[in-house]
């Protein structure tokens, strides 16, 4: 499991202690990601050979796309994060088979982390660090953006009106996400769920 240097990170209660937690955080594992980049002028059609294959478009905006497979966040113009869970085959042959040319494709799965956040302050606790407007009017589930996180660069979407959002931080930046989302929880009572596989929710 992935662990902080100042609060660690493991299953328990972190700031206020009385009533229900504000915020939920969960680490979610076991999960397969690869970096999609389109080539030159291949975008749609990259995108069609995404449907044929998953059963779903690359998104030509920021969101999340979910398949028969993996999910597609968007990442910048031509630029996708493919999700899903472990393979044993290995996400990137996957997507060079299906994509056929059309796209770059780079294993990430190794680099990242995954966490999960709900709870009904989760918003507040974000909007202490991340420059979005995270009200359900602006931001609905499906929504995608890559943004910062305290300075820490993170891609962020929304899997459920709850609300309920999943966040990627490159792993040698988690110890210094954690500090800050636990900082930012606390006033709220953050509970660290225990770690669980990863399945769609998007």
């Amino acid at each position: 499991m992935a662990d902080a240097s100042h609060v660690e990170f493991q299953p328990g209660r972190v700031g206020r202690q009385d009533g229900a937690p504000g915020v939920i955080v969960r680490e979610i594992t076991h999960f397969s990601l690869a970096s999609v980049m389109a080539r030159k002028g291949q975008a749609g059609p990259a995108s069609a050979a995404a449907v044929e294959a998953f059963g779903t478009v690359l998104p030509a905006k920021p969101t999340c796309a979910s398949g028969r497979e993996l999910a597609f966040i968007w990442a910048g113009p031509g630029h996708w994060l493919a999700l899903g869970a472990e393979s044993p085959a290995g996400i990137e042959a996957q997507l060079r088979t299906a994509l056929d040319g059309r796209a770059s494709v780079f294993d990430q799965s190794g680099s990242r982390v995954l966490l999960e956040l709900a709870g009904p302050r989760v918003r507040d606790a974000l909007a202490k660090g991340i420059e979005l407007d995270l009200h359900p009017h602006a931001f609905r589930p499906g929504d995608a953006a890559v943004t910062t996180a305290s300075h820490i660069g993170v891609n962020l979407w929304q899997v459920a009106d709850d609300p309920v959002y999943r966040l990627l931080v490159v792993r040698t930046y988690f110890g210094s996400l954690w500090s800050w989302l636990s900082a930012s929880a606390a006033a709220y009572g953050c509970e660290v769920r225990p770690a669980q596989p990863y399945s769609p929710r998007a």
